[in-house]
């Protein structure tokens, strides 16, 4: 069973685990149901709106689904940077939220470096 939300983690907790969660989604090379379980309690006790959780989970799922199925190796590192920018979202709005609006510069800073970051990324994948 989630743990309740009314008893919300303090912000530098939540930081901490999405921070995790971001590590694990960088390096991981195989799916993990257990693993799977630790990320998305991570983003469910986050207390987001709809929209947000569900734009999480699916980039979440496709990533793994993509380890999963084999993909071209191609497909594995856009979904993971897809899924990395879904990350960096959710810590812009949970800073944003966390911090009213005190770090809203950060917030769009992380997301235009996160499309940086996937267009640099993909560039560099599709030269090898």
């Amino acid at each position: 069973m989630l743990p309740a939300t009314d008893d919300a983690k303090p912000s530098a907790d939540r930081l901490a685990a999405l921070d995790a969660l971001r590590r694990r989604v960088a390096i991981q090379s195989s799916a993990d149901a257990g693993e799977g379980v630790k990320a998305r309690r991570v983003l469910f006790s986050l207390d987001l709106p709809a929209v947000d959780l569900h734009a999480a989970l699916n980039a979440l799922d496709n990533f793994e689904r993509a380890i999963v199925e084999h993909d071209d190796r191609l497909v594995v590192e856009a979904r993971r940077l897809r899924c990395l920018g879904a990350v960096d979202r959710v810590v812009a709005r949970v800073q944003s939220r966390d911090f009213e609006g005190l770090d809203a510069p950060t917030a769009l800073a992380s997301e235009s470096c996160a499309a940086a970051r996937l267009s640099a990324s993909i560039a560099v994948i599709s030269r090898k």
